[in-house]
């Protein structure tokens, strides 16, 4: 009868870490949260989750081998524990979507985060021609295909300011270098000295030949302009 040796929880432990930094890192590179470590802790919690299914499923095989008696009352189910993670993984996802009123943010890193949880459970089942596919295939989702299908660079900006004619500030500006604005989402408040403060979210697109620091750099400087944070989605 088969069982896992110790040579082989190696091998799909470090096959795990492999496919967990791969995907994480292109994660990380673009500033997410959910990076590096992230997904390989994912890719080997779900790959030894998935080995104890394993080991569980021969003891038992081996029980009712020993035991006839044992045949109707011990039953083995190879997906019911890892079953279980494709359902978990969902609160760890959940931590890194970011909602505002009219903008959705993390989603493909949540989504990442779930694909890697199906790759660990590759590794732990032993399944590795599948596991090296579905990170090249999550690679190319994440690097490749974006730029194939010529989609937007959006980007979520929150900028905060003072005084009612800095919103048509930005706006020229905006306009002037050819940052289209998706969607925007207004709120204010009002200090002890009665002053107002704007907080806007923005949903833009940068033109392909501007950086983000760029766009940093220049709202700073705008008059009554006091802070400016991004967040990213690709």
């Amino acid at each position: 009868m088969y069982e896992l040796s110790n040579i082989e929880i190696l091998i799909r432990i470090g096959m795990a870490i492999i496919c967990g930094s791969a995907i994480g890192f292109e994660r990380e590179a673009k500033g997410h949260n959910a990076g590096l470590r992230t997904h390989m802790l994912v890719a080997v919690g779900s790959a030894i989750i998935a080995m104890v299914q394993v080991e569980a499923s021969y003891d038992i095989i081996r029980m009712v081998i020993e035991n006839p008696d044992l045949e109707g009352v011990l039953t083995t189910d190879f997906i019911r524990l890892t079953a279980q993670i494709v359902s978990g993984i969902g609160f760890l996802g959940a931590g890194t979507i970011i909602v505002t009123k009219r903008n959705v943010s993390g989603l493909t890193t949540a989504a990442s985060i779930w694909a890697i949880a199906g790759i660990g459970i590759a590794v732990g089942m032993g399944y590795y021609f599948l596991a090296i596919i579905s990170t090249l295939a999550v690679l190319i989702v994440l690097r490749i295909i974006k730029g194939l299908f010529g989609a937007p660079n959006v980007r979520l900006v929150n900028i905060k300011y003072t005084g009612k004619e800095t919103q048509n500030e930005l706006n020229r500006y905006f306009s002037d270098h050819d940052i289209k604005v998706f969607s925007e989402e207004h709120s204010l408040d009002y200090s002890k000295d009665s002053e107002i403060h704007y907080s806007n979210y923005y949903s833009i697109g940068l033109p392909e030949e501007m950086e983000m620091t760029q766009l940093i750099d220049e709202v700073i400087a705008i008059n009554d302009v006091h802070h400016i944070s991004t967040l990213k989605e690709k």
